[in-house]
């Protein structure tokens, strides 16, 4: 994989003290944006938010030490984007999440203001991805920095017959302690165990006692991430979705994992917007579809 140069990257799109590119793990790409609500980090390779800090607060994003940074692998943390399909394929040859996350995107433009710093990627089809997916398409990814941290994936359909796509957001939160966490907003939200396939209700506030994978079918697009250990909350809004997936490997899955620590678990939560298979997204040529996600911290 050709990576582009860092210094051609600084001379074009950067910005002093705004907006910075630099060589990251392994080569990757990595661009820095910044403004007077803090900052974040994107890898150039998956389109992937690696780190969010707002001004006064610690990082709020979660990524493994033992999480690879290599072409063709998935970085474990942060956010990554998840599509055209979330989860795994029915053919078990293909990546798991979909190729959006183990590609290089195209950088389009960064723009800053007095209060904004952007970033706008692209990803189309290509020799590479018909090899996984055989339809026309193009991505665009917005980042933006204002006093939250602002995510839109945009799918057009340049095919000339319509495709289904499931996708999701994937963020990893960091947090101090998980058994001390609680999730709220989901009270009276109808939810499928995707470890029993049992479905329920949720009542009151979600405790993360075990392992965790739950698709959840809130009745607002809003939730909150309280962490008393951090005395932060991260409120999460998100359009173009209708499902969560609230999801922590716990004890034995973090084992099996060779890119997580063993003791990982303890220290994220993901609380993902996505749409699965019940309201995958179907769209004629032409046509596109927005999902988007917003990130706010606040001490508590």
């Amino acid at each position: 994989m050709n990576f582009p140069d860092i210094a051609l990257l600084n001379q074009r799109f950067g910005a002093p003290g705004r907006i910075a590119f630099r060589t990251g793990e392994a080569g990757l790409p990595i661009v820095a944006l910044v403004n007077a609500y803090g900052s974040c980090e994107v890898s150039l390779y998956g389109g992937h938010v690696l780190d969010y800090r707002p001004t006064g607060h610690g990082p709020v994003l979660f990524t493994s030490q033992k999480s690879a940074y290599e072409p063709g692998k998935p970085i474990r943390g942060g956010i990554p984007v998840c599509w055209p399909w979330f989860g795994p394929n029915p053919d078990k040859a293909l990546p798991l999440h979909g190729f959006a996350r183990i590609l290089q995107w195209d950088l389009q433009a960064t723009e800053y203001s007095a209060d904004v710093t952007e970033l706008r990627l692209t990803l189309r089809d290509c020799d590479q991805t018909r090899r996984f997916w055989p339809h026309a398409f193009e991505l665009t990814l917005r980042i933006w920095l204002d006093q939250r941290l602002n995510i839109a994936l945009t799918t057009v359909n340049r095919d000339t017959q319509a495709f289904t796509l499931t996708q999701a957001f994937h963020p990893y939160f960091r947090v101090r302690q998980i058994m001390d966490v609680t999730v709220r907003g989901l009270d009276q939200a109808p939810y499928t165990d995707r470890l029993t396939g049992q479905a329920a209700i949720q009542s009151g506030v979600l405790n993360i006692r075990s392992e965790t994978d739950r698709l959840y079918t809130p009745a607002a697009a809003e939730c909150v991430l309280h962490d008393p250990g951090l005395g932060r909350a991260i409120a999460l809004a998100y359009t173009g979705a209708g499902r969560l997936v609230v999801w922590n490997p716990w004890i034995d899955k973090a084992r099996a994992m060779p890119d997580f620590g063993d003791d990982e678990y303890t220290r994220m939560l993901c609380l993902e917007p996505a749409n699965t298979a019940d309201d995958a997204v179907t769209l004629a040529p032409g046509t596109q579809h927005t999902l988007s996600l917003a990130v706010q911290a606040t001490l508590t």
